[in-house]
């Protein structure tokens, strides 16, 4: 890739060159770090497989990075881009909510599954991949490197070769799941209907091209005299807001008899209400006068020890191995935290968006 870069930060600035590939290669390796290392699905055992995951995780973030960087947006499209990637991931590339051997008992006896779609686990992997493979990630290696938060990391070419690196590798990564990966749980002839898999790629194409085409009307943020909540209190928010997440991702591998006469739309519905409850507290808090860095930290580091914990239910028949590679990683990743909260406490406040 051509690292070439144009400054495009305040006003317009002359073409640069930047010959260090750091905040690339951060944003890359942390995306399937935060969304799947962490969390425990990827594990020492298997840790090779954090190579094909940063060609999609990895590129498919720096991508969403540089679209949005290109046009002057904010976290708002960001997010927006990081759920066409997780329906992507979900429902295309994986198909793992359409996928009934994943989800014992398969079928109609488990909770949330209807017209060939496991809805509550969707719903779920939606709001936690965009969060934790898109959102946090890039924002984290922006704190990382401040100095270049604002800039383009990939010229055209550069861009033009990361879609074609995330094209390749999402195909390998669906192959790898589909004849390896998926064997684990069982033989099955069942198909998934394309019907599903279409609607999935028109859903992708209507979020990505709303977003890239119509340009909301620009609102000028005013920022509250109410002062911001100390990152320790925010960080806590964070982190509960993640954990109770955990709870919905779990009810889509129970079974319906644990559940009689009640609905899945109503885990659903209060999902969605979480969401925007979630959305809400962000757009509230970071408005206020004295939010910057160390809040935007908190925010990360609470939403990730939320899946540090809440990822103990995907270890607990884990290979001793795994969970002692977990508890590892999981304590290396909080050292590192506690030291860039230290490193960032230090700075000079950066108090724009």
């Amino acid at each position: 890739m051509n690292l070439t870069t144009r400054s495009d930060a305040i006003g317009d600035h002359p073409l640069v060159r930047w010959p260090s590939a750091a905040p690339i290669l951060v944003l890359v390796a942390l995306s399937p770090v935060l969304a799947e290392l962490l969390m425990g699905v990827t594990r020492l055992t298997n840790l090779w497989l954090l190579v094909p995951e940063m060609g999609v995780y990895g590129v498919g973030v720096l991508i969403i990075r540089e679209v949005v960087r290109r046009r002057r947006r904010g976290w708002g499209m960001i997010l927006l881009l990081g759920i066409a990637f997780a329906v992507a991931e979900e429902c295309v590339i994986l198909q793992t909510s359409f996928t009934p051997q994943f989800f014992p008992p398969a079928f109609s006896a488990n909770f949330g599954w209807a017209f060939g779609v496991q809805w509550i686990y969707l719903l779920a992997m939606l709001w936690y991949e965009s969060v934790y493979a898109i959102v946090l990630p890039l924002y984290l290696t922006e704190l990382l490197f401040p100095a270049r938060r604002d800039e383009l990391w990939l010229d055209r070419r550069g861009l033009v070769g990361a879609a074609i690196v995330f094209v390749l590798s999402s195909i390998g990564v669906w192959w790898l799941w589909s004849h390896v990966g998926l064997q684990r749980y069982g033989e099955s002839t069942y198909r998934i209907p394309l019907v599903n898999v279409g609607t999935a790629l028109v859903v992708i194409a209507v979020l990505v091209s709303s977003v890239l085409l119509f340009r909301p009307p620009h609102w000028p943020v005013h920022r509250h005299t109410r002062r911001a909540w100390p990152p320790s209190l925010v960080g806590l928010m964070a982190f509960g807001h993640g954990l109770l997440w955990f709870v919905l991702i779990a009810l889509a591998f129970l079974p319906a008899t644990l559940f009689p006469g009640a609905s899945p739309l109503l885990p659903i519905v209060i999902g969605l209400i979480w969401v925007g409850l979630a959305l809400l507290s962000v757009r509230y808090l970071s408005a206020t006068r004295g939010w910057e860095d160390r809040h935007r930290l908190a925010l990360i580091f609470g939403a990730t020890l939320a899946s540090m914990l809440g990822g103990v239910l995907t270890i607990l028949t884990a290979s001793p191995t795994d969970q002692i590679g977990k508890l590892v990683f999981d304590l290396i990743a909080v050292v590192a935290f506690l030291y860039l909260t230290r490193q960032v406490r230090r700075r000079r406040p950066i108090l724009t968006k």
